[in-house]
């Protein structure tokens, strides 16, 4: 390996992924590549090569990142089971909503390194806690984790959308759903009452947690209290 040159910068992996997610922070996730990632920290691509062998290990990284700002520090395991995966599902979304233009990325790789299992270890102590088995825990984790991961993805491209067309209404204007063709709809539409995503999002993570509990209740594998 030939020496470094003793005017090349001297980079860190820390520096190159915080500057990796600072690029797809401001400028979005399409802008994001070696060779820009590169003349951001002021270096030759192949010097970020050194430290990260391609685009791929990249987005890891970053997802590493993502995962590590998940806040465990409000989880308290004298806390009923229930209440602790609400609040682990919340950080989640609080974690990925930080970094919004990062999503797409968390949604399309597996999680495999420490950084990213840690959420996924916690969950799941918390659902063995609830009573559920391994096999049904770890089901409960897949419907858990895609129930925040994709509601949030809908969450950030609404809100692209907003700065896309700032004048159309959070409603979304007129729905153009004739009543006598969808009677159940147009109700739904004229008399619900419009929570806001983040009220909705609780909801749907309260109903899912619940909902594991009570199938667990039904299949006589938790004693009900």
């Amino acid at each position: 390996m030939s020496p470094r040159k003793s005017n090349t910068p001297v980079l860190t992996r820390e520096q190159i992924v915080a500057a990796a997610v600072q690029l797809v922070d401001r400028d979005g996730l399409d802008a994001l590549s070696m060779r820009r990632l590169a003349t951001e920290l002021g270096v030759g691509p192949m010097t970020l090569y050194y430290h990260v062998p391609d685009r791929a290990a990249l987005e890891d990284l970053i997802f590493d990142a993502v995962m590590g700002e998940v806040d465990f520090s409000g989880d308290d395991p004298t806390r009923d089971a229930q209440d602790r995966a609400m609040h682990l599902g919340h950080a989640l979304r609080a974690a990925l909503l930080a970094h919004p233009n990062t999503v797409p990325i968390t949604l399309r790789r597996s999680a495999r390194t420490p950084g990213q299992l840690r959420p996924v270890e916690l969950m799941l102590g918390i659902l063995y806690d609830l009573g559920l088995d391994p096999t049904d825990a770890i089901a409960a984790v897949d419907v858990i984790g895609q129930y925040v991961f994709g509601t949030t993805l809908a969450y950030v491209n609404h809100l692209a959308q907003e700065v896309q067309s700032p004048d159309v209404p959070e409603t979304g204007g007129e729905s153009g759903v004739v009543p006598e063709e969808f009677p159940n709809l147009a109700r739904a539409i004229q008399q619900a009452e419009y929570l806001g995503w983040d009220e909705m999002f609780d909801r749907g993570l309260r109903a899912l947690v619940r909902g594991l509990i009570v199938a667990r209740l039904d299949d006589g594998g938790i004693e009900a209290t």
